[in-house]
């Protein structure tokens, strides 16, 4: 994919506040520890290229337990060049915080809001925000202008003695214009299911996510929803939790633009 064809996909699939988006309600490789700093990496790959090698949507997270709950706080950041460009840009995207429950138990639930604080300036920073948009197609909203979000998650996890686990979580998430923005309100019902092997040392997984649009009349259950399939695992080692995932479109609207996204976390706990 050639860079004006990235930009016009990138325009089709978003618009003001579309449904073409996926939602990554939980992830393969378990849960997360209640006291983390963690660093994800992520590598898309396009269509016909596009980018240049080091282009890359990132993710710096903290997680911070206060008595049964976990303050939650996420910043994404896009470095982007086009292929064959003398330069690129960086872009810092709608950062979340969020309260969620303690992951000991077997209830899933968080709350959180995503404040829009991304601004696009540059022809350059439009880029980066493109590439926001369709390799982190999960969380699309943190690279949108002028967009606030409020989500809420509710789930259930099991785990058996032989480390079979599974969780299945739904997620409302309420999109709202700010600023400038002359779009609609929008409300989404996010919704996925993992299966996986877990142990003290070592997890390993695969997930279904989808993403439904409730507030637009109109198309086919196909037409109004869009999913995506991830495997990936971690290795615990102490304070140390390295973690690989790789998640690939499972709708033609994406798949025909974006191939897989591969992606490295590390969680450093305290």
């Amino acid at each position: 994919m050639r860079l004006n064809s990235l930009l016009v996909g990138v325009t089709a699939l978003t618009g003001a506040l579309t449904p073409i988006a996926g939602a990554q309600v939980i992830q393969p490789w378990g849960d997360p520890a209640p006291r983390a700093f963690s660093l994800e990496v992520n590598r898309p790959s396009f269509d016909g290229g596009g980018t240049s090698a080091l282009t890359t949507v990132n993710q710096l997270g903290i997680r911070w337990s206060v008595g049964s709950m976990i303050l939650v706080g996420e910043l994404p950041i896009v470095i982007a060049k086009p292929d064959g460009a003398q330069s690129g840009a960086t872009l810092i995207g709608n950062p979340l915080l969020a309260v969620a429950a303690n992951p000991s138990g077997e209830f899933i639930g968080e709350l959180g809001v995503r404040i829009p604080v991304a601004r696009v300036t540059t022809f350059e920073k439009s880029f980066a925000q493109s590439v926001g948009l369709l390799a982190d197609f999960v969380d699309f909203d943190a690279y949108l202008d002028d967009v606030l979000t409020i989500r809420g998650t509710m789930g259930y996890r099991h785990r058996s003695p032989e480390h079979f686990a599974w969780r299945v979580a739904l997620r409302p998430t309420f999109m709202a214009p700010t600023g400038s923005n002359s779009g609609d309100s929008e409300l989404f019902l996010d919704y996925g299911f993992q299966v996986g092997y877990e142990t003290e040392q070592f997890t390993a997984g695969a997930l279904f996510n989808g993403r439904g649009i409730v507030t637009e009349s109109g198309g086919s259950f196909g037409e109004r929803t869009v999913h995506e399939i991830a495997l990936g695992g971690s290795l615990i080692a102490g304070q140390w939790r390295p973690g690989l995932i790789i998640r690939i479109p499972a709708d033609d609207a994406l798949s025909n633009a974006l191939q897989i996204t591969v992606g490295l976390k590390l969680e450093v706990t305290f």
